[in-house]
């Protein structure tokens, strides 16, 4: 995906201002937008419920079929 933020084809994750698409180092790039992007995993992490899946470009997501029990 294209980064929202240097508008270079990179590996992003949902993690710009509002959501948007950004790459590690524009992510790390300045306290700014380190703070946001802590924010929006954080946010984005708890919308998931007990357990969720993170790794790629979607951002944390819920795992289907699980319960709080497990």
């Amino acid at each position: 995906m294209r980064c929202a933020t240097c508008g270079e084809e990179k590996e992003t994750r949902p993690y710009g201002k509002g959501g948007a698409a950004i790459c590690f180092g524009c992510a790390m790039g300045s306290a700014d937008a380190r703070s946001e992007a802590e924010s929006q995993f954080s946010t984005q992490l708890h919308a998931c419920g007990p357990v969720a899946v993170v790794g790629n470009e979607a951002g944390p997501y819920p795992l289907k079929g699980t319960s709080p029990e497990h």
